[in-house]
This record gives structure tokens, C-alpha cells and sequence, in this order.
């Protein structure tokens, strides 16, 4: 069975994951890679391919809207894990709280004091001609003060090495069903690599993201909802993943009332 060989393997003119400039592996990549050498192209195919039928049969899917054909797919996952070491995740994890709670701040302001405005930082044009821009809330302050519950940054690696962030979604960032189960799927692909680099666990994410909910009202015992359009929204299966995985009620439109 032919081997995996990366002697030939060209970095030059991007930054490559695994590989530095002078193609030697970088340190958080050896264990991984000396898996990979291991592993024969037909068997990486064989491990792709049976990633590729696990969503399936997990049901993990979507539509598109303006597909006629009315065909399910899956988000392929790439096998080849991003690997990021100790040391850099805690960089960035601080980074990104810091940069939550900024957006935060930032949104009180706006709604209320308007420092931001008055001190000629944000143009007042710029926030008041956003269709995002609610004249209502002027004045309102939510719970907690807390007006970004779940918060999704996209974050890019860039030629130097240095990570940055693309956007920041405030609403309703999806996807993050997808991403605990992909975790699930790679855990049984490669077990031995995740036993051994002692990677961080995510399966407490649905755990924290109900204790969040639950910070945010005084009620004992709420019942939690999630509220979805029903099954034939491109997101349904991420909607019942969270319900279930919340202990939270999985709910449309029609199933509620609104009491005075």
C-alpha cells in the first residue's frame, strides 16, 4: 500500500498548518503526521468516505432554498484536523472574550449614553441608517445587561501566521451542531491522536449554553424553548440537536401564546 510523502510538498507563498517554510512539521503536527505516513491513500479515501456516511445516517443535512431538486447535503468534513497548540488557543480564546464583551459594551452604548456618537468615533450617519438599527430599544436595557447571549466570530489565518476575524455574528450563529458532532465523528477516526495530544472537550457546550439562558431570568425552573420555522427549514436538524442535547422544548410558531 502506497504511503503518504510530503517530501515534495511545496509551503511556498502561503502558510501551511502543518508545515513550516523550510517544510519541516511544526511541533503540534508530528504526532499527527507520523499517523498519516501510516496510513495509505486508500485508506485515508476509506476514512474520508465513511465520515461522508456517518452525517448522513446522523441526519446531519440541509437544504437550499433555491435547489428544485429538493436533495439533503452535508458540510463535507476535511479528516485533516486544524490542530492548534496549547499555548496559541489560549491566546485566542482570550482575545475573543475580550472582544465579546467589547461588542457588548458597545452595543449598551448605542441603545443608551451614545459615547461612541458623541465623541465623533462611529459616525452617527452609520449607525442610524442601519436597517439592524431598532429606534425602539433607545433607552432599553436587557437583563443582566447582557444584549449578545451567543456570539459566532469567524476567524481566518492569514499568510503571516496571524489569526483575524472576518465577521462577528450577534444573532443567530449556526453551524455549531454541526461542529460538536463533527467532533464525535473524528474522535472515532483518529481515537489514538486525540487520547494522546489531550484535546480540549466541546461536548460541555450545549451544558454552558443552558446555563446561560438560565442566568438570564429570575424565574425558578424556566422552560427553555427553541423556537425553528419546522423540519423543512435548512436548519431544522441543528434546531433539534440543540433542543435535545439542552433538555429544551423544541417548539413552532403555532405551539405558543402570548399571555399579558
Amino acid at each position: 500500500m502506497p504511503k503518504l510523502d510530503f517530501s515534495a510538498y511545496d509551503t511556498k507563498g502561503f502558510y501551511d498548518e502543518m508545515f513550516d517554510n523550510n517544510n519541516n512539521v511544526r511541533t503540534n503536527y508530528k504526532l499527527f503526521l507520523e499517523r498519516l505516513e501510516k496510513v495509505g491513500h486508500k485508506k485515508l479515501k476509506n476514512l474520508q468516505y465513511a465520515t461522508d456516511r456517518a452525517q448522513l445516517s446522523l441526519g446531519m443535512t440541509f437544504n437550499v432554498y433555491d435547489d428544485n431538486q429538493g436533495v439533503e447535503r452535508i458540510l463535507h468534513l476535511d479528516i485533516i484536523p486544524r490542530i492548534i497548540a496549547n499555548k496559541e488557543w489560549n491566546h485566542l480564546e482570550k482575545g475573543l472574550q475580550q472582544r465579546i464583551k467589547a461588542l457588548n459594551l458597545f452595543i449598551q452604548d448605542i441603545y443608551n449614553d451614545q459615547k461612541v456618537l458623541k465623541d465623533k468615533i462611529i459616525p452617527k450617519e452609520m449607525i442610524f441608517s442601519s436597517v439592524s438599527y431598532l429606534k425602539e430599544l433607545e433607552g432599553f436595557k436587557p437583563p443582566k445587561d447582557i444584549w449578545c447571549h451567543i456570539t459566532g466570530s469567524d476567524l481566518i489565518k492569514g499568510g503571516d501566521g496571524q489569526y483575524y476575524v472576518l465577521e462577528d455574528n450577534l444573532r443567530c450563529p449556526s453551524c455549531v451542531s454541526y461542529m460538536l458532532e463533527n467532533r464525535e465523528i473524528l474522535k472515532r477516526t483518529f481515537p489514538e491522536l486525540f487520547e494522546t495530544l489531550g484535546v480540549k472537550p466541546v461536548y460541555n457546550y450545549t451544558h454552558i449554553l443552558r446555563d446561560t439562558l438560565e442566568y438570564l431570568t429570575d424565574v425558578e425552573k424556566p422552560t427553555l424553548v427553541v423556537l425553528t420555522p419546522g423540519i423543512y427549514n435548512s436548519a431544522y436538524f441543528e434546531h433539534s440537536y440543540l433542543a435535545q442535547q439542552m433538555g429544551a422544548e423544541l417548539v413552532e410558531g403555532r405551539d405558543l401564546i402570548v399571555k399579558k
